[in-house]
């Protein structure tokens, strides 16, 4: 039977070992969510990369672009949506609404927009990824993703996490 010393925010044992602090358990926990939500993003872009490479580019036009408000009582978030036609096969497709930046924070609808018609104005250009065994199912690839520096870097947050909570122990 071992008699607790406390300190801080550690116990020390009388044998002299640290157990773990309510501090050490947090940061695990948000290493365990950061790679959670890195994985996630990776996957995100891992598919958007697999469209790109493997299905069959396309001329696109963008035909509508929007930002949809959500309303809570404390807070708002924007999210932006576009639709594009495409070209396959001598016929004409058309997709959407396809949620674009849904991992970016928007801080106003102003900005939402103003981020939606500086990269996908319609009437805009695009390139188009479709399936060449299923013409309707398509992507706009790498376009409108977060690109793989977002997951690296949650995932660099994890590796930090861990770091910090090792030195906690």
């Amino acid at each position: 039977m071992s008699a607790g010393i406390e300190g801080g925010n550690q116990i020390i044992s009388a044998a002299g070992s640290r157990q773990a602090t309510n501090s050490t358990w947090g940061y695990y926990l948000f290493a365990g969510l950061a790679v959670l939500l890195g994985l996630i993003l990776l996957n995100d872009w891992r598919y958007a990369l697999a469209a790109q490479k493997r299905w069959t580019p396309a001329a696109g036009r963008v035909t509508e672009n929007k930002v949809v408000v959500h309303r809570s009582r404390r807070s708002r978030s924007y999210n932006t949506y576009v639709s594009y036609t495409y070209s396959a096969n001598n016929a004409l497709y058309g997709a959407g609404p396809l949620e674009l930046n849904k991992y970016k924070l928007y801080f106003s609808e102003d900005g939402a927009w103003t981020d939606l018609r500086k990269h996908f104005p319609e009437g805009k250009s695009i390139d188009v990824y479709y399936n060449p065994a299923n013409p309707y199912q398509s992507s706009l690839g790498l376009a409108g993703t977060p690109g793989l520096s977002v997951p690296i870097a949650f995932l660099l947050f994890a590796v930090a996490a861990v770091y910090m909570a090792r030195q906690e122990e």
